[in-house]
């Protein structure tokens, strides 16, 4: 009797727990299996928010997952021109991606950053090469591509552990391209924004519908988002006329009305300004000031001028250190690139066999 009492005990104490641990152990199988598909939005969301349909590109599921990168990508050819050494180079997007994304990014960013970066890359190539355009680079200031002989007198011990990063954040998207009714995008990209990524229009003149403003406020907790620039009024007189060639400007007045009236975008980057009684855009006035963006704004001193600049760069398209901070919050490259380029549609381009000749 005594038996059979404690055996019922066990059983109504036992039984919920192991029910309990069998159910979250088949949620969490579950889960993980449905986190495959599950989207993450641009811009993160808690885990109680309401599901979200998937980006338009990713309808089709994951683009390339049953292809080869290696193989694919020592037949992709691309052809530079180096103006550090004065060479035409053809060479493979296997070894172009890995150098591409050296000289974009820092390489402790975290690889759906990473990964982002290549796509970018692979497609502004692509488009170049679409339209007959040699790829223009510099090896000796890293500026698109570098030979991985650079790389290793750089790196040193690094080397080879940093190269793996690269070939392994390229090959994971080899062959993948952005595309706007069927041809490659103007993938533009930069390095910091202002907190919120500039109009193709604004900058360039030219609208282009997935090359919009859009907010990207992890850019203000990144190192280099502001800057100063100070000149003197000597100073600001030879940089404005050394740019400014085909104007007359006009400095005889007061200090204070050599830079007036300045315009802004909604994005906060300077649209217009007058410049020695002319009117000048503010793309141009960061040219000629040798500001890193032309987000500023400019305060007359007993030195002369202060620029307070906020971003680095043009401010269209992907900004890196806002791929690099929703990286961070677990978005993948996928979820990256269609908040920077909206509506675009993300494939994977097959490509013919071409013999990698005369690579550096």
């Amino acid at each position: 009797m005594l038996f059979a009492i404690l055996i019922l005990y066990a059983a109504i104490v036992l039984l919920p727990a192991c029910v309990y641990a069998f159910s979250k152990r088949h949620s969490a199988k579950a889960s993980s299996s449905s986190d495959l598909e599950k989207p993450i939005s641009a811009m993160a969301q808690s885990s109680s928010a309401p599901a979200v349909s998937l980006p338009a590109f990713l309808d089709r599921g994951v683009p390339g997952q049953n292809k080869s990168p290696s193989a694919l990508s020592e037949t992709d050819v691309f052809s530079l021109y180096d103006h550090a050494t004065g060479e035409k180079l053809s060479v493979p997007a296997s070894r172009l991606l890995p150098a591409a994304i050296a000289c974009e990014m820092d390489l402790s960013a975290p690889k759906e950053a990473l990964k982002a970066q290549a796509v970018a890359c692979y497609t502004l190539f692509s488009r170049k090469r679409a339209a007959g355009e040699v790829i223009e680079c510099d090896s000796s200031r890293w500026l698109v591509w570098v030979p991985e002989e650079a790389m290793q007198t750089r790196w040193g011990e690094d080397f080879e552990s940093n190269l793996e990063i690269l070939k392994t954040a390229a090959n994971e998207v080899a062959g993948e391209l952005l595309q706007w009714e069927g041809q490659p995008i103007l993938a533009a990209y930069f390095a910091i924004s202002s907190g919120s990524t500039e109009t193709a229009a604004a900058v360039w003149g030219t609208d282009l519908p997935y090359l919009q403003a859009a907010a990207s406020p992890g850019d203000l907790f990144s190192s280099g988002y502001a800057s100063t620039v100070t000149l003197t009024p000597q100073e600001f007189k030879e940089a404005a006329s050394s740019y400014f060639t085909e104007v007359s400007l006009d400095f005889s007045g007061p200090e204070e009305q050599w830079l007036t009236e300045l315009t802004y975008t909604p994005s906060g980057y300077v649209s217009s300004a007058h410049l020695g009684g002319k009117t000048v855009t503010g793309t141009d006035l960061r040219s000629a000031f040798s500001l890193r963006s032309a987000c500023f704004q400019v305060e007359k001193t007993e030195e002369g001028f202060c620029f307070t600049v906020h971003g680095w760069g043009h401010g269209v398209g992907m900004s890196q250190a806002g791929a690099m901070f929703l990286a961070k919050r677990g978005e993948s490259y996928r979820d990256i690139l269609s908040y920077y380029y909206p509506g675009t549609t993300l494939t994977f381009q097959k490509t013919d066999a071409r013999p990698a000749a005369d690579t550096e």
